[in-house]
């Protein structure tokens, strides 16, 4: 029990770290991860918030995941999405205390922040992968472009580019663009070195092979 707590508190801490260094993407506005800006652009047309868009776009991942041919259990369908629904309501909270206590208009601040989000997903995607249980449906959905293209680097471009082109097709119909900047450029090119970096840093061996 001991064994399956610490496990379990990692994946929990991974999550909301996450959806924390999201947080902390947007507040900074000068762009956030691919599918953050897409969900920002979606919550822009639409009268729902952007967790629930997040929530929207992660099943819709599932979707296009199995119809590359991904083989999915039911509970692993079930289980991811309500890692994804967890996700969106930690994302819209993070969001609001934001709001509630400061957001940043000085540039070196929200570079600052820009910073501290990018690190901190790179920190919980280092953990969740390591734990190695359960992904979001936007994982399985690059782990379905890798295995079709056969390249880890041209399988992350085309996943990447359907939040990408969700985005531009918003600002072509809707002249309004939200989530795309800087941040999002650091995101793309600079998170596969932050998680060979953190790698070397955070070690969950014990707890993978005890939980086995």
């Amino acid at each position: 029990m001991r064994i399956f707590n610490g496990k379990l508190l990692c994946f929990i801490s991974s999550i909301t770290l996450n959806a924390l260094g999201n947080s902390f993407m947007i507040t900074a506005n000068l762009g956030s991860a691919p599918w953050t800006a897409a969900g920002q652009n979606l919550a822009s047309i639409l009268p729902i918030s952007l967790g629930v868009c997040i929530i929207f776009m992660n099943f819709c991942s599932f979707i296009l995941s199995y119809m590359m041919k991904t083989k999915f259990t039911l509970a692993t369908i079930i289980k991811s999405m309500a890692l994804a629904f967890i996700f969106g309501l930690l994302l819209d909270f993070f969001e609001y205390i934001h709001h509630m206590v400061y957001i940043p208009e000085n540039i070196w601040i929200r570079c600052l922040y820009l910073i501290i989000g990018i690190n901190l997903i790179a920190v919980a995607i280092t953990i969740y992968f390591q734990l190695g249980s359960l992904f979001l449906p936007f994982d399985y959905l690059l782990k379905a472009f890798e295995r079709l293209t056969q390249n880890y680097t041209v399988g992350t471009i085309f996943c990447m580019s359907i939040p990408l082109v969700l985005s531009i097709l918003i600002f072509i119909f809707q002249h309004q663009l939200s989530g795309l900047g800087l941040g999002t450029i650091l995101f793309v090119f600079g998170m596969g070195f932050l998680i060979d970096h953190y790698n070397r840093w955070i070690v969950l061996h014990t707890i993978t092979e005890a939980g086995k």
